[in-house]
């Protein structure tokens, strides 16, 4: 499906043929869980966040402007939902239990100890910071898309992200990833 294909889709939803959502929700509910996934990092947390944006980019469908594509419109709304829940979590639980449960959580496995540590090193990053970096490596969007998504000029994306992977390679220095055992 193309972008013309979700504006197509969202005009018959805004016409009263819902079963068209159902398609538009097929399309990207697996790219939003996984986008809200590597932030929160807990299986039922991203379902439940999942569920929420949805049903608000449901509500707001009316306010979408044709003019921007739908997925970058769609990504803004996760983002916000996910970043207003990571702001509320902060206030009961503190990053050390956080950091206890992801440990639990670990194997003795290399590749899934390496994974660990860099997520425990993207959590360390601001959240602009950590986004970018999820959004440009991660799900592997353009400069171009990036700055849809996140409203700044394609050079702003450049230099922040730039500035973000410097952090995270701080990051990762600070907690020695790059040393071997």
């Amino acid at each position: 499906m193309s972008i013309q294909d979700d504006n197509i889709l969202i005009n018959e939803v805004l016409k009263g043929k819902i079963s068209s959502f159902g398609l538009l929700i097929d399309k990207y509910q697996k790219p939003v869980y996984n986008l809200i996934f590597n932030m929160v990092e807990d299986e039922d947390q991203a379902k439940d966040i999942v569920q929420d944006v949805f049903i608000k980019v449901y509500e707001k469908l009316e306010s979408f402007n044709f003019k921007h594509k739908f997925f970058s419109w769609l990504y803004r709304i996760a983002i916000n939902d996910t970043i207003n829940f990571l702001k509320n979590r902060k206030n009961f639980e503190t990053l050390t239990e956080q950091n206890e449960i992801q440990e639990e959580k670990t194997t003795n496995d290399h590749k899934e100890e390496q994974r660990r540590q860099l997520h425990a090193a993207l959590r360390e990053l601001r959240t602009d910071h950590r986004v970018l970096i999820l959004l440009k490596y991660f799900f592997g969007l353009s400069y171009e898309e990036i700055s849809d998504v996140m409203k700044i000029q394609e050079k702003m994306v450049k230099a922040r992200l730039f500035m973000a992977r410097e952090k995270l390679r701080e990051v990762l220095i600070k907690n020695k990833f790059f040393e071997h055992d």
